[in-house]
């Protein structure tokens, strides 16, 4: 049988193969060696082969081999051969792809006359499918040859491909479903604040004429909308923090007012499922640092919110926040422990918890699952962050989690690490009666850094005792602390009645309760308390509750009133479309004092700037999104400007473009600073006062 005659006998063999790869008939990969015998006898040599590169790249092994009668050298052999060898493979391949030069890592011992079919997918050498002559040493390759060996080179590709292809498959299919869940539960939890916001804002507009309860509300509100922004801010986060694009922003904040935030938006969750909700802490008074404020949240969130969703109604769940000593120095470490007594997790489950998409299947439970994607981007900013954490659980019982955090103290604030006294309360007694051993410390701990001689106890009992004590000795006491509930012989009303009784009224009384009070104000202050103090304890909601009931000046609220009066007379160019914005940013700026000029676009902007004097503008808040002429432009055309006076006028992006990139990219173009919407007043304030000096 001539060459042409084998060929013909091959291309029905390939033709065979084909129909059943595209029919789906049969495992096409079982008629592999069939194929390599057709090849073989169509080539009238000896051995018939197919190699595979493992995954590391570093070796070819066989696979399959046709060979004759008792001739079996190569059946189970490999070969080593590197990265670089394989990549000069490809490029010494003609344009079918076959090569015949030797193949050097076979080794001495395979010298004979040898074809191959290079076979690459997605620009990688999967392996070689090939003839060897053992018996011509000098055999020279038809083109009718060659053509063969190229056509089952093209199937052993095409089956690769396919495995790619479906696994490619696979993986998407796989993600466009989560994405779907995930879309469905984000439009669960983005209602959860939205009917937080309408239910608050519902509530202050019948109870316009109650001021405190009006403020309550709208603090609420705010915290909730917050909440919303950063579930938005979750969808965007899932891609930047796969791509590593995430970058925290650390600010000056209060540990204090951002867990009374999450509190507030806690209980609401928690009072839905009759859930006894607690949040203390314990020896915290450094409270003041820098952090990512909207990343710390969206952890504590999504840890405190999960404990919430997977434990039953009436069950409990409690947060601890306790400072414990840092080995940083300037720094303060911050432990939360969030416990509950929930459904619990699988110790298989608890090893996985931080994978995207990994979601515990419990057949016990009616609970409704989240996207699987929460922990993991948890734990992602986490390791950002710096810190740890640990997650105990059992199946029943509940969960443990335990996160760990150093943050960077605001040293301004911390004078060689120590904390301002109080001189009001400095040397004064405080008696403390309390609920619990960790709330007694934190208070205690407290007190002292604020200057005061304090003492403790947990007894409603001994209370009462203490106190007629020091009156008949003369020391009386210069402030009581009483829970809501100290013991089960008594309420905290109660006790405070008695004392009013026993040492008059002129002694600031101050109440503390585990959430909120409303509804039962009248009945207190009736009872004689001075003030309430709602946990978590926090050194500066204490100190600001000590103020107020002993009628002390605010130097804090006078430092913001001195503050917004140095914006008084000042010219200030809002750049800015968008009407509602518009309106929302002139009376913020006008009440502070500002006068206030607007351009809608950034062509408009760059023109009043050339047509005014230098030093008429002050500064220019520039949004970036404009018709016509964009904020970055008309920043760069201002910046270009010869005459002192506006060229160098203090520029401030205030937009909706809200990542690292385009806070890089503001100033980059010569802005002097960034500020994302939705605008924080505070810091726009101490961004316009620290370039306005």
């Amino acid at each position: 049988m001539g060459v042409v005659e084998r060929v013909s006998a091959l291309d029905t063999s390939v033709k065979e193969y084909l129909w059943r790869f595209t029919e789906g008939k049969d495992n096409a990969e079982s008629h592999n060696r069939e194929l390599l015998q057709a090849l073989r006898e169509s080539m009238d040599c000896s051995l018939a082969f197919v190699m595979t590169r493992n995954s590391a790249g570093d070796s070819i092994s066989v696979a399959e081999v046709s060979f004759e009668a008792g001739d079996d050298k190569l059946c189970g052999a490999e070969f080593d051969v590197d990265s670089h060898e394989a990549q000069n493979l490809i490029q010494v391949l003609d344009e079918n792809s076959i090569g015949t030069e030797d193949l050097s890592f076979l080794g001495e011992t395979f010298n004979n006359s040898v074809m191959y079919y290079a076979v690459v997918v997605m620009d990688e050498l999967w392996g070689l499918v090939g003839v060897m002559d053992i018996h011509n040493q000098e055999r020279i390759w038809s083109s009718e040859e060659k053509l063969s060996l190229s056509k089952v080179g093209k199937i052993f590709a095409l089956q690769v491909e396919n495995v790619h292809l479906k696994d490619a498959l696979l993986r998407t299919e796989n993600a466009n479903k989560a994405k779907q869940q995930f879309l469905f539960d984000m439009s669960h939890d983005i209602r959860t604040p939205m009917n937080a916001i309408i239910g608050f804002a519902t509530l202050a507009g019948s109870h316009l004429q109650e001021v405190e309860r009006v403020q309550a509300y709208l603090d609420k509100i705010v915290a909730s909308s917050k909440h919303l922004l950063s579930l938005f801010n979750d969808v965007l986060d899932i891609t930047r923090i796969e791509d590593g694009r995430v970058h925290l922003e650390e600010m000056p904040q209060s540990l204090g007012d951002m867990m009374n935030d999450i509190k507030n938006i806690i209980q609401n969750q928690a009072a839905a499922k009759e859930i006894n909700f607690l949040m203390e802490t314990v020896g915290v008074v450094h409270e003041r640092i820098f952090c990512d404020r909207l990343r710390l949240n969206q952890v504590l969130l999504n840890l405190i919110s999960n404990a919430v969703k997977y434990t039953n109604q009436g069950g409990d769940v409690t947060v601890t926040i306790s400072e414990v000593p840092s080995n940083k120095e300037g720094h303060v470490s911050i432990d939360f422990e969030i416990r509950d007594n929930g459904i619990g997790m699988s110790p298989e489950f608890v090893e996985h918890i931080f994978e995207p998409f990994e979601r515990e299947h419990n057949a016990a439970s009616n609970v409704v699952q989240g996207t699987g994607l929460g922990m993991a981007i948890t734990k992602s900013i986490i390791d950002l962050m710096g810190g740890d954490i640990v997650i105990n659980s059992t199946q029943g019982e509940g969960t443990q989690v335990l996160l760990h955090l150093d943050m960077k103290l605001q040293s301004d604030v911390y004078l060689d690490g120590g904390v301002e006294q109080l001189p009001e309360l400095v040397g004064k007694r405080s008696l403390i009666a309390v609920d619990s051993d960790d709330t007694c410390t934190s208070l205690v701990g407290i007190l002292e850094k604020l200057g005061s001689q304090v003492e403790s106890t947990l007894s409603s009992d001994k209370v009462l005792l203490l106190a007629e004590e020091a009156k008949e000795k003369g020391e009386k006491y210069d402030a009581y602390f009483v829970s809501w509930r100290i013991d089960d012989k008594a309420v905290g009303l109660e006790i405070i009645k008695k004392l009013r009784q026993l040492v008059g009224n002129d002694v600031p009384m101050f109440l503390l309760t585990d959430g909120m009070y409303s509804g039962v104000e009248e009945a207190a202050y009736s009872s004689g308390v001075s003030a309430f103090i709602e946990k978590p304890l926090f050194l500066s909601d204490v100190k600001k509750n000590i103020k107020s009931a002993m009628n002390i000046h605010d130097t804090e609220t006078e430092e913001r009133s001195i503050a917004q009066e140095e914006f008084m007379g000042r010219r200030i160019l809002l750049a800015e479309d968008n009407k509602m914005n518009q309106e929302i940013a002139i009376t913020i700026l006008e009440e502070a004092g500002f006068f206030v000029d607007l351009a809608e676009n950034g062509e408009v902007a760059v023109t009043k700037v050339t047509n005014h004097p230098p030093r008429h503008y002050d500064i220019i808040l520039m949004d970036i999104q404009m018709p016509i002429m964009d904020g970055y432009e008309a920043t760069r055309q201002i910046r270009a400007m010869e005459e002192e006076g506006k060229k160098d006028v203090p520029i401030i992006a205030m937009t909706a473009d809200a990542f690292f990139e385009d806070r890089q990219a503001a100033l980059a173009c010569g802005m002097n600073e960034h500020l994302a919407k939705p605008v924080d007043v505070e810091r726009l304030f101490a961004i316009l006062k620290s370039l306005l000096v």
